[in-house]
């Protein structure tokens, strides 16, 4: 199975607790205004990896195993997500997603120390290390 990934953030502290993998998934169709990823909204942008392949990258150039799955909207690529998630047992996950915490099904949950929940709003704009809008959610899960 593919996957689209617009980068990867290796040594990112911006993207969660500690020094993490930040993985950026293309496309979004959600399209916050005020958006800071707007070139992530299309995933034909993004670059192609087989998830094995991804899996293999992440574990050799991520040894603290902690990583942050963000984008563009990481649950707009669903199955594939499953897949990758399912292939890095014992890593420290974090999901960034404009989806409500109550519409991810709990197979994601699972695998997930925290999860950021809530469309970006620009309106309500505020400065927090792990969201920016005072709407978000920020869930510790382990």
């Amino acid at each position: 199975m593919k996957i689209y990934i617009a980068g990867i953030v290796y040594g990112s502290m911006l993207d969660g607790l500690g020094l993490r993998t930040a993985i950026f998934f293309s496309g979004c169709t959600v399209k916050c205004e005020g958006c800071h990823n707007k070139e992530f909204w299309n995933i034909a942008e993004g670059k192609e990896f087989f998830i094995d392949d991804l899996v293999n990258e992440i574990k050799n150039k991520t040894p603290q195993k902690k990583i942050t799955i963000t984008g563009g909207e990481p649950l707009e690529q669903k199955e594939a997500l499953v897949k990758l998630l399912n292939k890095l047992d014992g890593f420290d996950i974090g999901l960034y997603t404009s989806y409500s915490i109550d519409s991810i099904d709990e197979s994601i949950l699972k695998k997930l120390r925290f999860i950021k929940t809530g469309k970006f709003e620009v309106s309500k704009k505020i400065n927090h290390s792990f969201y920016g809008s005072s709407n978000q959610n920020l869930y510790f899960l382990k």
